[in-house]
């Protein structure tokens, strides 16, 4: 579906332009926050102050010690019953590890690309989604426009959990973009996340008589037989668009010396979940299946939830979808919805408050996110701020 642009709207990005973009990206990314580490302040009291200098009203909550979400919305209180349009983003950003051609957190630009860890995923979007909302400050809009910037996106979520827990309804809510890169595409669709740490416990004895004990490692293979199977069975009943959800052993640590039987085994197991599917009720249905192998009474198996992000899909008939697809399209853009394999932030408004999202944002998640050199084209920082000024303006005018 395409829609020329309007006068309106033909002004409305004209405002926009690359320049203030890079330079609010490039100081983002000078603040380190790598997580694991908790270093998200700094760069939220950054771009606190850069929603500020832009005339919205910030609202900053520490959800941790040292760990701020940050809201920042247009000014001017709307009506209770006026509808709202949500910006999701996070402020932290994986380790910048070795091997860069320069500092990781000394931003530059090269060949048209912004470089420094975080550029892609996602301070380049968060600049994306500032920029986009000073242009819509100067419109009348029917309704508010939301921005949420959380910590701890990159682990265990903590930031989006706080907010989703304080939040008192999603009424109004029309529906939520997500800055993640997506090379500038749609994603309405994605599986989710769990980290799950299985502890099998046996009896240490001496390896010359190991029947005086009980070999956790051994145990640990049926455990594995056990889960091996259950993906098998996931693989009859995939979500239509999704594919199935799945298990993969990351990990697997045991044994104290090969003359002892081990007494002890550790799996770390990475469950994608799709949607409405609860990790609770996942792990609950493991423990079933490890209770009814018939293990030695020497043995035991735990099995821990360490982190979960949900799934989300939003229909293809949401207003919010059919919106960026018309923005897509009237920026001469592939406006064709897509699903994908990662998980983010979405998974917990969709879950918890009910609120559908567009996962849609400058830079690739596969060929840049996490990498060495991590880069952005500049120019789809601000096409990105114009998409974003543009669907904003079409759902809300």
């Amino acid at each position: 579906m395409t829609t020329s642009l309007t006068v309106d709207e033909e002004s409305l990005l004209g405002a926009l332009s690359a320049g203030p973009i890079v330079d609010l990206a490039s100081a983002l990314i000078a603040e380190r926050s790598e997580n694991p580490g908790g270093t998200e302040a700094s760069t939220a009291a950054a771009l606190a102050d850069a929603c500020r200098l832009t005339g919205l009203e910030v609202t900053v909550t520490e959800v941790a010690p040292g760990r701020p979400n940050v809201v920042a919305t247009l000014p001017g209180a709307p009506s209770p019953t006026a509808p709202t349009l949500m910006f999701l983003g996070h402020s932290d950003v994986v380790p910048a590890g070795s091997g860069w051609s320069g500092d990781p957190f000394g931003a530059r630009v090269s060949g048209g690309r912004l470089i420094g860890r975080g550029a892609t995923d996602m301070k380049g979007g968060l600049a994306a989604i500032v920029a986009a909302m000073g242009a819509l400050a100067g419109t009348e809009l029917r309704g508010q426009v939301e921005f949420v910037c959380t910590v701890d996106e990159e682990a265990g979520g903590l930031g989006a959990r706080s907010y989703v827990a304080d939040r008192d309804s999603a009424s109004g809510v029309l529906g939520c973009i997500v800055a993640e890169p997506t090379d500038l595409r749609a994603v309405r669709a994605g599986r989710g996340t769990a980290n799950l740490d299985i502890t099998v416990t046996g009896k240490a004895a001496h390896a010359g008589r190991p029947g005086d004990g009980c070999s956790a490692i051994t145990v640990a293979g049926q455990v594995l037989t056990a889960i091996a199977d259950d993906g098998r069975r996931l693989t009859e009943h995939p979500h239509p668009e999704l594919g199935p959800a799945t298990w993969n052993v990351g990990t697997i640590a045991g044994g104290q010396g090969i003359n002892v039987v081990a007494a002890d085994c550790r799996l770390g197991v990475d469950r994608r979940l799709l949607p409405d599917e609860q990790i609770d009720v996942v792990a609950d249905d493991l423990r079933a299946r490890f209770a009814a192998l018939g293990l030695p009474d020497e043995a035991s198996v735990t099995v821990t939830v360490d982190s979960e992000t949900p799934a989300f899909a939003t229909p293809l008939d949401h207003p919010l979808t059919t919106g960026v697809v018309s923005a897509l399209g009237s920026l001469g853009l592939d406006s064709v919805p897509r699903v994908w394999s990662a998980a983010c932030d979405a998974g917990f408004l969709h879950r918890d408050l009910g609120i559908e999202s567009i996962v849609l944002g400058p830079g690739d998640i596969n060929s840049q996110a996490h990498q060495v050199d991590e880069s952005v084209a500049v120019d789809d920082l601000l096409t990105a701020a114009k998409l974003y000024a543009l669907i904003a303006h079409r759902l809300l005018r």
